[in-house]
């Protein structure tokens, strides 16, 4: 039932939608959840280092139990792709890395579900997803859940529209038993 769960995490906004829609699974259904945050560079530096644990330490705090948080370099080969310092300035096969690390991490520790931030929700890039996410979608061998950015609209009650749309006649008259009160008497 879904309670290992794996986020992928970068510096945007849509990172931070995806933790809380994991946390708030988790707390309902009793999972835990892992961040992950993959460093785009195998020669990485402190400062990134830093910053990917700062990232993570923010996204914690959504979490009403701490969730488990890792950071890991990107894979250097996908699927027999030598690994030069020209493949990792081609953009297309750094995505296809990350995607490969997101994957990889999600299986050693053996995650039920992967939810992953949508990104490229401007209207230049409406409907586009980004090619980290659709490698994962189409490599994975486990659910993926992708979740749409927050934004600044008001969230709809669907439930207090539809009662607000009903006429009021419905809402507060008793309903009518056609039975006596006879029947429903005991003996």
């Amino acid at each position: 039932m879904l309670r290992q769960m794996l986020v992928a995490v970068d510096f945007s906004v849509c990172s931070r939608s995806a933790v809380q829609h994991a946390c708030d699974v988790a707390r309902a259904i009793g999972g835990t959840v892992t961040l992950l945050h993959v460093l785009e560079h195998p020669d990485f530096k402190p400062p990134d280092l830093d910053a990917a644990r700062a990232l993570l330490q923010k996204l914690s705090l959504l979490a009403r139990h701490p969730p488990n948080r890792l950071i890991v370099p990107v894979r250097s080969e996908v699927k027999g792709h030598p690994s030069t310092a020209d493949c990792l300035e081609d953009g297309v096969r750094l995505e296809e890395r990350v995607a490969l690390t997101i994957l990889t991490v999600a299986d050693q520790l053996n995650i039920e579900l992967i939810v992953i931030g949508l990104h490229g929700q401007n209207p230049s890039t409406a409907g586009a997803l980004g090619q980290v996410m659709q490698r994962v979608l189409l490599d994975a061998r486990i659910p993926v859940q992708v979740v749409p950015c927050s934004s600044g609209r008001p969230v709809v009650d669907r439930w207090n529209t539809t009662l607000a749309g009903m006429a009021p006649s419905r809402l507060c008259q008793p309903k009518v038993s056609t039975h006596s009160e006879e029947a429903f008497s005991a003996p």
